[in-house]
This record gives C-alpha cells, structure tokens and sequence, in this order.
C-alpha cells in the first residue's frame, strides 16, 4: 500500500473553460513543465489537448516526451535544451526560446542541414533578470536574426516579476514589452506575442496580447490572493493525494513517538501509521503541525516527518483500522485540506506543494 494522486479531469477542465471565458479570444498556452507542476505532465496534456492552443515546457526533453506520447498541437520550450536535441526537436516542429545568437545559429545550422525551417520565439528580459534578451538590445539581435537561414521569428515573450503582488512593476514591463513588439512590426517581423501568466491574465487584461500562458491556474490553484480577488470566477482544485493506513497502534500517555523524541503523548492515545514521508513529498517541517483526514476528521501529525512513513493520532476517530483511507490534499466528509493550507504551514508556496510531490507516485485520473 503506498499513497496515489487523483487528478480530477472535470475540475481541470472546469478550469479551463473558466479561463476562457475570462480572457476572451486569445490563445491558452497549458503549461505542463514540470510534471505538469505535480499533476503529470503526459495524462494532463492528452486531457486538455482538445481545448487549448499551445503546451508549454521547460526543456527539450519533456517536450520530446509529449510529442512520443502523441501531442500533436504546438509546443514551445520556454527555457532549455541541449545543442545535441536540438536537431530531433525540429524535426517534431517544436519551437524553441532564443536568448542567445549562438543558439540561434546552432539551430539555423541544424534546420538548414535538413532543408527545414525552425520556429523560435524570442525571449526578452523585461525586468525580471531570468533569462531573455534586455529589451534595448533586442532590434540589433533580431536585425542578426533575419541573416540566419531556415530561422523563423515565430513568437516573442518576456515573463512577469510579480504580477501576483505589484501591479506598477507589471504594467512597466508590459509597456516595455510592448515597445519590443512595435519595433519587430516596424521591420516587418510580426510574431505571437505572449507575457501573461495565470496572475496577470486576470489582474492585468491588456497584458493578454495574442495568447495567455496558463500554469498554476489550469490546476486550480490561485498564484496569489490578490488575483483571486480580482477574478469574477472561481476555480476548482484537481489534485488530491491519498493513502491508507498501514498500521494502528495503543500507546500509554507519556509515550515517546518518532525521531528525536519530539514528541510525548499527552493521553492514552492511538496512533495510525501511514506509508508517506518526504521522499514522497510529504514535507519534513510538517513535524508535529500537519494534518491529515481520517474517517472525515483531522488528525495531527505526531514527532518528525521520516522519510517514508507518518504517525497520525486517531483517538477521536471511531474504529480506525488499516486500509482505511488517509487524505493528505483533498476532501473527506465536510472537511478539506488545501495545498494553500500546507503551504502556510511550511512557509512556501502552492506551487511548491504539490510540484515537489515525487512523481514515481501513481496519478490516476477520474
């Protein structure tokens, strides 16, 4: 017995669809770099390949995963890839970021090689100091560009700093990227032009351009408060993660439980040990805080986090017994823990939460 994650494909839909409504007549970018931020990145595509435009990934490898596992619509790498994939990426019509005019001769080169051309989209820097281009630079590195064979200025993008949190900054950067956009036109380069995240699709409309690039949101998750405030819809969460209980034991109050002794039962009390720790995700400073749902209850987390186990108390829970279900995210009865909740008692954020989930764990979808 080991834990599962369960995907639920309505909320991710409903997700999308609610997207779309919002933004309007843009294209929708489903980022699924990252295992699909936990979700899993092949059976999260192949769900909503019939309702978005493009996928984005964050390296060459996840994108040649997606088109063996059968992607047809386009991908874009929106960060790395090595020199060595770049000619089988071509070949599967994959565009790739530029920042660098050494990439940009190394595909042209490729492309050329094999009497194909190469879609890149262009990555400017406009404040955010990752990867890109400076946006003053960027007229003399196109101008180099438009010497390079089989090269086609597919697309251009820049990503946000803190469109969760600071709304000057963001439209600063959305006006600096669209000055970009009205030099490349000026020379007749007129590409899809894309900057909004999940935040800045709702708090920021003007930043939309030709396509939103929705990550976080798609699952379900808000980035931040203020866009959630700031949406007239509401979103629903697809990720659960479960597991069952593997053992239930009596222990006498001022017992010892787990690693270092950190903790002392204050009562007789009974324990459940279930088959999760932070090999699985499950993170350490959870130790003596988290909560978990047993029998529609919250029961705490008792001494450290191991590796691959939890001990939770179940005293108050009626006739607890092994294989009974444990929801680590997720609901049971009238209850819910949220990736938000785990989050704020880590003191990190929801993308951590379940991105960090190991994904040798099973996602089932439903």
């Amino acid at each position: 017995m080991s834990s599962q994650v369960i995907i639920s494909k309505s909320a991710l839909l409903h997700n999308l669809r609610a997207f779309r409504r919002a933004i309007g007549d843009v294209w929708v970018m489903a980022v699924v770099k990252s295992n699909a931020y936990g979700h899993g990145m092949i059976p999260m595509a192949q769900a909503v390949e019939g309702l978005t435009d493009w996928f984005g990934v964050v390296s060459g490898s996840e994108a040649l995963v997606l088109r063996k596992a059968g992607i047809k619509k386009p991908i874009l790498v929106l960060s790395f890839y090595d020199s060595n994939q770049i000619v089988e990426l071509v070949k599967h019509k994959i565009s790739l970021a530029v920042y660098d005019l050494k990439q940009a001769q190394a595909i042209s080169a490729a492309a050329k090689k094999f009497k194909i051309t190469a879609n890149i989209h262009l990555k400017v820097d406009t404040g955010t100091s990752r990867l890109g281009i400076f946006s003053p630079a960027v007229v003399s590195f196109v101008e180099k560009l438009l010497h390079l064979p089989n090269i086609k200025i597919e697309g251009v993008f820049s990503h946000f700093a803190a469109s969760e949190e600071n709304l000057d900054f963001t439209f600063k950067q959305d006006v600096w990227f669209s000055s970009v956009i009205e030099e490349l036109e000026w020379r007749g380069v007129d590409p899809i032009q894309h900057i909004a995240c999940t935040a800045a699709s709702v708090v920021a409309p003007k930043s939309r351009h030709c396509m939103v690039r929705l990550g976080i949101g798609l699952y379900g998750l808000w980035p931040s408060i203020q866009a959630q405030k700031r949406a007239n819809f509401a979103l629903k969460p697809a990720l659960g993660w479960q597991t069952g209980v593997i053992q239930v034991k009596d222990l006498l109050k001022g017992a010892n439980v787990g690693y270092g002794l950190s903790y002392k039962t204050k009562r007789p009390t009974k324990l459940a040990i279930l088959p999760v720790g932070y090999f699985d995700g499950y993170d350490r400073k959870l130790s003596n805080q988290g909560e978990v749902l047993i029998g529609g209850k919250r029961c705490k987390v008792l001494g450290r986090v191991c590796m691959n186990l939890i001990m939770v108390d179940v005293t108050d829970v009626t006739n607890v017994k092994i294989g009974d279900t444990a929801v680590l995210i997720g609901r049971q009865g009238r209850e819910e823990i949220t990736a938000d909740e785990l989050a704020k008692k880590i003191g990190t954020i929801n993308y951590e939460v379940v991105t960090r989930i190991n994904p040798l764990i099973p996602r089932i979808i439903k």
